[in-house]
């Protein structure tokens, strides 16, 4: 059984039976009863955690919102869930960047945003609930954001403590040096890997394939083609790592427009395979989002109080394009559409 850290105040740390059950879950289908769950309030607190961890061989499972579907957020040894006192936030270069703890919401961010006309990149379907956390643990994409603008590629800096407490911060030039210095076995792990991804042709070409289009399954590898400084690639290898590299502390998210006016709508067509022959053309109109839409999901609105279509007129091979145009100039946004 677990005890309470030494270091940690009992304030933060629960072992009672109804907060492990509260914390067995996320939004997946999973459930692992943790033996206990933390709140840690500071940097410090995690750096104690971890060392806990370490001594006792105790797994410990950072969470923010649990919004996962994959089962991320949920595990046994010690849950640490860093909400509360986790939600501080700063705009930078007049909007043109916002720094984030991982307890903010991704939509609040974007409300912080939002007198700037701008937001952040990931544009998860969760985003109203899920985290900053999650978001850049699990390089959130979304329907909008594509590749372009996921947390990887628009992620400026990070702030992160590793499984041995050491904190490094990649907007702090003397860190590149001490990361080298204090991270021997690693560094040289990130050297080698790199090192044989380059000299295989066949490998690399494979891997800037693989990351053209959207891929979120296991650790961002394309870092280390993208980056040669082994501090600046663990940072990268930490988006969409789902927090077994180290936990995130802080990061600076680059922003992008967002369009204050917005029109939505559905194109319906006879079959699949016409729908995604629409794709280019809609796309080079200017289309910011597209998303296919099968007889499946069609067909779904029938249980809405008022439908948007007649889905009495649907058949199987059926199709849709849901499309949104998003502009600063409403007569040019209407000319458009």
């Amino acid at each position: 059984m677990v005890n309470n850290p030494p270091a940690l105040s009992p304030d933060i740390y629960s072992d009672r039976l109804i907060d492990r059950l509260a914390y067995a879950h996320d939004a997946s289908i999973y459930r692992v009863v943790p033996e206990a769950v933390v709140r840690p309030t500071d940097a410090n607190d995690v750096i104690e955690l971890l060392k806990y961890g370490n001594d006792t061989k105790t797994p410990i499972t950072f969470r923010t919102a649990g919004t996962s579907l994959s089962g991320q957020s949920v595990g046994p040894g010690i849950i640490a869930e860093t909400v509360r006192d986790w939600k501080k936030w700063e705009i930078l270069d007049n909007g043109g960047a916002i720094r984030l703890q991982p307890g903010v919401i991704g939509g609040h961010a974007n409300t912080f945003l939002s007198s700037y006309n701008r937001k952040i990149g990931p544009d998860p379907a969760s985003i109203n609930s899920c985290m900053i956390g999650g978001i850049i643990a699990n390089n959130s994409s979304g329907m909008a954001c594509g590749v372009k603008n996921n947390a990887y590629h628009t992620m400026r800096s990070i702030s992160f403590i590793t499984a041995d407490g050491k904190s490094y911060d990649t907007s702090v030039s003397t860190d590149y040096e001490r990361f080298i210095s204090e991270q021997g076995s690693l560094v040289d792990g990130i050297n080698s890997c790199r090192k044989e991804i380059i000299d295989n042709d066949h490998i690399s070409n494979k891997i800037r394939r693989k990351y053209r289009i959207k891929n979120t399954i296991g650790y961002s590898v394309n870092a280390l083609i993208d980056y040669e400084h082994p501090l600046d690639i663990f940072a990268h290898l930490l988006i969409g790592s789902e927090g077994t590299l180290a936990f995130i502390s802080e990061v600076v998210l680059n922003t992008v427009e967002d369009p204050p006016i917005k029109s939505t709508g559905l194109i319906l067509f006879d079959d699949i395979v016409t729908a995604c022959s629409t794709i280019p053309f809609l796309s080079e109109q200017g289309a910011s989002a597209l998303e296919l839409m099968d007889y499946a999901s069609l067909a779904t609105v029938k249980y809405l109080d008022s439908e948007p279509y007649n889905t009495n007129i649907l058949q199987p091979n059926h199709a849709g394009l849901l499309c949104e145009f998003e502009s600063d100039d409403k007569e040019l946004l209407n000319n458009t559409v």
